[in-house]
């Protein structure tokens, strides 16, 4: 192996002098070098590690350290093995698992050195963007120095490839290194190899001792390496022609790049505030005013890259955005808290061609069964080459191809008994309390007493899609998991169905960092790695031979069966289990098929997560069982990329929250959501402005503002496209009958007035699953009725307007959040005492979103109330915003809190 070595970086010295003149300064003083060494060289371009290795030779040869992007290339992947090549993980994207990764490849190098081996390691950690060394606080180098005291130091410094198509330099963006490679070699065949002008080189090698380092600790030794590296920088960028005839002669270099600017109008200071106090946590003092502004470089603070992705990691826990890319200043992590922060990718996409092949179908979207496993096969018979789903991972799929892919997982969802199987929900349906309800429920055929229960825990996706009715096809019921509430209620729900497998994906968990106690995971790249080529065709062929046979091998379920669990946040301090039925779920997509009143032509944006109900029935169910394609994005937060989705794949539909939607409009450019035609938004009030935001960004669509309920199906009433009333929600939907009462008495009160909204009809739900609370509902004028606690007005045409709601609960992007299930972590804390409670947790909802406070006769900092909130497993939305500190908790006469004050107190500070 030792000889292929030097014959490889023999064979890439003579490829690249075609290109390169280089000349060494200073290998003279490596040739009595013994032991373990550490090569380091600034890092121009993607270049310069070649013509490093090929050039500076030492006694037993170098390892160097690649990152996953480069080593797992396929064309350099047997040049990795073949120089015995460290593969470490791309720190630019937010992911524990690379976090945890790199910390393991230090230890492997220190190994490495302590056994005499020497490594090529670039302190940076990345190509420089502005023709200097930026080292900052990176630490990998430093930690193994300190680790390794016998390992000899080596500097290298490369001069006269900045300008090279290998750097920023050109265009101020990465550089494409499969392209610039075959333009180069391109090159050299055009001028038969020695016509071609050629790039002067310089490297400078030196050898460090120890006692010549300020230090081995990070702050002092990486400002002595970026002084060492940056001596006569910054570099000019040189552009040296590819022929000496044909050609340009000369590039207009662009400015160095400059960093995003942050919209601090947008940032609460509250905000600001609270993510401070994390970065001073980290630092272990607080900053100093000069640091505190949005430009602050985090490596600047003393933060190297895995502490920034660690702590930007937590920011997305406690605040419950995301985002793909790391940040680098603290701007951006107060954006990223904001949900402001973009994932950075500019660049306009396009859709495949396939998204634009017409449907064959010129029938309007409509339900074909009673089951969802009999509407999705009938869908996929009826219009089985029509496109039906599109994302960025699993590209454009036509019905025959989601049926495959639902198949293939069905069979391995099937035997999930076989390698684990979950422990049966007991499903008992509350007995009706009225004679006609006793008909209702005697005239249906006999309902299952148990469920065969899965966990989903997926974002909307074509894979989210493949799954749900993978398990359907497999007589499963997936209980879709919400994570944005973090692992305290995950556990609670699978403590509840006796879930014992959970379908997810490893990206997804490596980036939510959950593990849910009582329960498995079940990947899907490990479920699509057991899926052989045969397997896949075979299935193919079945979809062409007999098609007709698909339906008799389908399960047959009873309609009033649970075809879904679905769990609710609610007012209660744990979330509820809801069965929606078959019937639930397909007479309310039949009602809201005619309210949208799509068409075959529509293409639907779907990016709310299939545990939000709204998501499920929008973005699954219609686009999937009624016929109108669908592009998924599983980010709700990321606004630029759902804008960037809609303007690629020109969709008519947006089903979303006035939340996310305000987020769009924040973010879009004119014309960029033209295409859109219906936007139906609930889950929240939609402001007014909304409205009229609406007019300005997408003239040609309207906003068809809606109500419901996860234990609705969710949908109660929505407006009509052919007759809008502003401030309302619309008139219920077809089956969906709706009786507004006294909230004390339930009584019936006349038109007008404003009650409590009860519901009933075959799309709502029988009953919450191993519940032991109160019953959900309530007999008036001889009928069962659901008690929503929502406060509503009906006027003279039928149409609901929205008052409020009795629970204590807000919504937050069309998420439920529970004030006592806030409130309950603290109580167990600070127990009351005989001068009366020492917590209370209130909140409001404001234009600008949530405002949720802790008030306390205790001295808690914000950052140690959210901490104690973590520690209780809860996450995301369910944080506290502000913490007050009062004298006395106010108090009932009973001696209970009195939140009617506090909430007065919380409305006041919002104003």
């Amino acid at each position: 192996m030792q000889w292929m070595r030097a014959l490889f970086f023999v064979l890439i010295r003579f490829l690249t002098q075609f290109r390169y003149r280089v000349r060494v300064e200073g290998l003279d003083k490596l040739r009595n070098l013994s032991g373990p060494t550490l090569v380091m060289p600034n890092h121009p371009g993607l270049i310069d590690p070649p013509l490093v290795l090929s050039n500076v030779r030492i006694p037993g040869g170098l390892r160097p350290i690649v990152t996953t992007s480069m080593y797992r290339k396929a064309a350099l992947y047997p040049m990795m093995r073949l120089v015995n090549a460290i593969e470490v993980p791309d720190l630019a994207e937010q992911s524990r698992d690379a976090l945890s990764q790199t910390l393991t490849m230090i230890d492997a190098i220190a190994d490495g050195l302590n056994r005499g081996e020497s490594f090529l390691i670039y302190p940076a950690g990345r190509t420089e963007r502005r023709g200097i060394e930026e080292i900052g606080a990176t630490r990998a180098v430093a930690d193994l120095l300190e680790r390794c005291p016998q390992a000899n130091i080596v500097l290298v410094r490369t001069r006269g490839l900045w300008g090279s198509i290998f750097t920023f330099a050109p265009t101020g963006d990465q550089p494409n290194l499969e392209r610039c490679v075959v333009r180069g070699f391109g090159w050299v065949i055009a001028a038969l190899g020695i016509f071609l002008p050629r790039r002067n080189v310089t490297m400078t090698v030196e050898r460090i001792e120890r006692s010549a380092l300020p230090g081995i600790t990070r702050d002092k030794l990486n400002p002595f390496l970026e002084q060492w590296y940056n001596r006569d920088a910054p570099e000019k960028p040189v552009f040296v022609p590819f022929s000496h005839l044909f050609g340009p002669r000369s590039h207009d270099f662009p400015e160095p790049e400059q960093r995003g600017q942050i919209d601090l109008s947008a940032i609460r200071p509250a905000t600001i505030r609270a993510v401070n106090e994390l970065v001073e946590e980290r630092l272990k003092r607080p900053l100093a005013t000069e640091e505190n502004s949005a430009e602050m470089l985090l490596e600047k603070l003393g933060l190297d890259s895995l502490e920034r992705m660690d702590l930007a990691l937590h920011i997305e826990d406690r605040f419950g955005f995301r985002s793909d890319k790391v940040a680098d200043t603290l701007g951006e992590l107060w954006a990223l808290a904001e949900g402001q922060f973009s994932s950075g990718d500019k660049k306009p996409e396009l859709a495949p061609a396939a998204w634009n092949v017409p449907a064959t179908s010129k029938e309007p979207p409509a339900v074909l069964g009673d089951t969802l496993a009999e509407v999705f096969v009938r869908r996929v018979l009826k219009t089985p080459n029509d496109i039906v789903a599109a994302d960025r991972m699993s590209g454009v799929l036509n019905y025959r191809k989601l049926y495959v892919g639902a198949h293939l997982m069905a069979r391995r969802f099937r035997v999930l008994e076989c390698i684990g199987h979950s422990p049966r929900t007991v499903f008992q349906a509350p007995l009706p309390l009225t004679e006609e309800g006793k008909r209702e429920r005697d005239g249906r055929r006999s309902v299952p007493n148990t469920l065969d229960c899965v966990g989903v825990l997926l974002p909307g996706s074509v894979a989210a899609d493949v799954v749900f009715f993978g398990l359907q096809l497999a007589g499963k019921v997936p209980v879709l998991l919400n994570w944005t509430t973090g692992p305290a209620n995950l556990a609670h729900a699978v403590k509840t169905l006796g879930i014992g497998r959970i379908v997810t994906s490893k990206k997804l968990i490596d980036r939510l960092g959950i593990q849910i106690e009582g329960a498995e995971y079940l990947y899907l790249e490990d479920v699509r790695g057991g899926i052989g080529k045969l397997e896949s065709v075979l299935a193919l062929l079945s979809t062409y031979i007999l098609p007709r046979r698909l339906l008799r091998s389908l399960p047959r379920p009873d309609l009033d069966a649970p075809a879904v669990v679905l769990f609710t946040s609610g007012s209660e301090s744990t979330p509820k289990a809801v069965p929606l039925s078959h019937r639930n779920l397909l007479t309310n997509l039949r009602a809201s098929l005619k309210v949208l009143q799509a068409s075959p032509g529509d293409a639907i944006l779907g990016f709310l997560p299939p545990f939000h109900s709204f998501g499920l029935l929008g973005n699954i169910l219609a686009p999937v069982v009624a016929g109108i394609r669908v592009a998924h994005y599983p980010d709700p937060t990321d606004a630029a990329g759902l804008v960037r989705t809609a303007v690629a794949f020109k969709t008519t539909i947006l089903i979303t929250t006035p939340t996310f939607l305000s987020y769009m409009f924040a973010v879009a450019r004119p014309d960029d959501l033209a295409s859109l035609r219906v936007i139906v938004t609930g889950a929240e009030k939609c402001p007014d402005a909304l409205f009229e935001r609406a007019k300005q960004m997408c003239p040609e669509a309207v906003i068809l503002e809606g109500y419901g309920i996860t234990e609705c199906s969710p949908v109660v009433a929505g407006n009509r496209r052919d007759k809008i009333k502003l401030g309302t929600v619309g008139p219920p939907v077809d089956g969906v009958e709706v009786c507004i009462v006294d909230p004390e008495s339930h009584e019936p009160l006349p038109k007008g007035s404003i009650g409590m909204i009860l519901v009933r009809g075959p799309s709502i739900f029988n009953g919450y699953l191993n519940y032991d609370g109160p019953d959900p509902f309530a007999e008036v004028d001889g009928k069962r009725w659901y008690v929503t606690g929502d406060l509503v007005q009906v006027d003279e045409e039928g149409y609901i307007h929205f008052r409020g709601r009795l629970k204590r609960f807000l919504k937050v992007g069309g998420e439920m959040v529970s004030l006592p299930a806030l409130e309950e972590p603290f109580s167990r804390l600070y127990p009351p005492t005989e001068q009366g409670p020492q917590v209370a947790v209130e909140g409001v909802e404001t234009p600008g979103g949530r405002w949720i406070v802790l008030f306390t006769t205790q001295d808690i900092a914000l950052r140690q109330a959210n901490a104690i909130l973590t520690e209780a497993g809860l996450r995301g939305v369910m944080r506290i915003d502000e913490v007050e500190r009062v004298v006395a908790i106010p108090v009932l006469g009973t001696g209970k809190t009195d939140y009617k004050v506090l909430r007065k107190m919380v409305s006041e500070r919002t104003v």
